[in-house]
C-alpha cells in the first residue's frame, strides 16, 4: 500500500511510528522546515516540504498512485480541502480527514471522504481502519464531484436589486468590499475570526460584524446564513474560503458563493469542488502584464472563469518547438483547441496546410490545468 501523510505533528509522527512502514510506502508531507530536525523521523522515510493543498505538490508526492491519504494537519480546513482534491482530482480510493466540528461530518462523508476526531488513542485507530482497506481485493468506492448538497439551493429573487450578503473576512478586502455593497444599498453582514479585526471593523462599518469562524455551521447560523442570498470568502487562506462555501452551499442553500484565491491554481480545484465563482488577483494582475507588454511570448486574451479555461495567444520566437510544423498536426494536450494562427495582419486557419513560422502568433483554448503542458509546445 502507498500511504501519502499530510501532517507530522503528533497524531502524523505516532501513525508512523506504529505503522510498519517497511511492508508499505509511507511518505510525509509537512510545511514546517524542521520536520527535517526531529530525532523520531526515520531514515528511511521520504519527506517533502510545503502546503500539500498545492495540486503540483500532492503529485510530486504520488498521489496519482496513492492507496490512502491522511490528512492530520492542525487546521481542519486544510484536512478538508486536500481530502476533497484527493478525492477529485487523484481519486484517492481511501481518505481520512482529522476535523474538529462534527457538524460537518455527515457532508463530507457522502462525498467519500472518512473524517477523525483527535483522541489518544488516534493513531491506533488510524492503523485500525487501515486494515484491508485497500489492496486485499477491496474495490474502491466511487468518488464525489463534490460535497453533496444537504438542502435544495435558494434561487436569488430580491425584486428590488437588493441582496443579503454575507461576507466572510473582515481585512481590508472584506471591509471595502462590504462598503461599497452597503453603498450601493445591499445588506451586509462580516464575519471574523480575529479579536482584534473584529474589535476595529465593528467601530468603523455600519453592518453587523460577528465575532467567530465564518466557515462553521454555528457561526454561520449566527449570522444569519438561512436567509442570505450571497457569501463572499474573502480571507487569507483559501483553504478557508473553500470550506466557508461549501458549508454555506450545502447545508443553508446559499444559490451564489463566490471565493478569494490567493494560488491561481486553485481556482479549477475550487469550481470543481463548488464555489461558483473565484477572484484571483495574481492571475488578473498576471493578465493585465501580459496584456500590456506586446512582446511577451504567452498572452492571456480571454479568462473564461466559470468553465476554468482562458483562450491564449502564444508567439513563436526562433527556439520555438513548433516551428516548421503542420498547424493541424499539431499533437497537443487533452481538451486544448487551436483557434487561429495570426500572421502578420492575416488570420489562417489551424489547418495541416498552415506550417507555422516565427513570428506567427498561435491562438488556442487552453483549460488552466493544461497551462504548462501547452507553454513547453508553443514556447519551450
Amino acid at each position: 500500500m502507498k500511504i501519502i501523510v499530510i501532517g507530522y505533528g503528533r497524531l502524523g509522527s505516532q501513525f508512523v511510528k506504529k505503522f510498519d512502514i517497511q511492508a508499505h510506502e509511507v511518505v510525509v508531507i509537512d510545511r514546517e522546515r524542521s520536520i527535517f530536525d526531529r530525532p523520531d523521523l526515520p531514515k528511511a522515510l521520504k519527506v517533502f516540504l510545503g502546503n500539500a493543498i498545492d495540486m503540483d505538490l500532492l503529485r510530486e508526492a504520488g498521489a496519482d498512485n496513492a492507496d490512502v491519504i491522511l490528512a492530520l494537519t492542525r487546521d481542519e480546513n486544510t484536512n478538508l480541502m486536500i481530502a476533497q482534491i484527493a478525492r477529485v482530482i487523484f481519486n484517492v480510493p481511501k481518505v481520512i480527514a482529522v476535523v474538529y466540528d462534527p457538524q460537518r461530518e455527515a457532508s463530507f462523508h457522502e462525498a467519500g471522504i472518512e473524517t477523525l476526531a483527535i483522541t489518544a488513542a488516534g493513531a491506533d485507530l488510524l492503523n485500525t481502519r487501515l486494515v484491508g482497506a485497500v489492496g486485499e481485493g477491496a474495490e474502491p468506492s466511487s468518488t464525489s464531484s463534490q460535497v453533496t448538497a444537504r438542502v435544495p439551493l435558494r434561487p436569488l429573487h430580491a425584486q428590488d436589486g437588493s441582496f443579503y450578503v454575507l461576507m466572510v473576512g473582515g481585512g481590508l478586502v472584506g471591509f471595502y468590499l462590504a462598503r461599497a455593497l452597503l453603498k450601493n444599498g445591499h445588506e451586509v453582514t462580516i464575519i471574523e475570526r480575529s479579536a482584534e479585526t473584529y474589535d476595529l471593523v465593528s467601530q468603523q462599518i455600519e453592518c453587523p460584524v460577528v465575532l467567530g469562524d465564518g466557515s462553521t455551521v454555528a457561526v454561520l447560523e449566527r449570522a444569519g446564513a438561512s436567509r442570505a442570498d450571497v457569501l463572499c470568502a474573502v480571507t487569507n487562506h483559501d483553504q478557508d474560503n473553500l470550506i466557508a462555501c461549501q458549508v454555506a452551499k450545502y447545508r443553508f442553500g446559499i444559490s451564489k458563493t463566490i471565493a478569494r484565491v490567493k494560488n491561481p491554481k486553485n481556482e479549477v480545484v475550487m469550481r470543481r469542488l463548488g464555489v461558483d465563482t473565484t477572484v484571483s488577483s495574481t492571475a488578473i494582475m498576471t493578465s493585465v502584464i501580459e496584456t500590456e507588454l506586446p512582446t511577451t511570448p504567452v498572452r492571456t486574451m480571454v479568462s473564461l472563469g466559470p468553465c476554468g479555461a482562458s483562450i491564449i495567444e502564444y508567439r513563436l520566437d526562433a527556439v520555438s518547438p513548433a516551428l516548421g510544423m503542420h498547424a493541424g498536426e499539431l499533437v497537443l494536450p487533452p481538451d486544448c483547441s487551436l483557434i487561429s494562427v495570426l500572421r502578420g495582419s492575416t488570420i489562417l486557419p489551424p489547418l495541416n496546410a498552415t506550417i507555422l513560422e516565427k513570428g506567427d502568433r498561435v491562438v488556442a483554448l487552453i483549460p488552466q490545468e493544461q497551462d504548462e503542458a501547452a507553454r513547453r509546445i508553443f514556447v519551450g
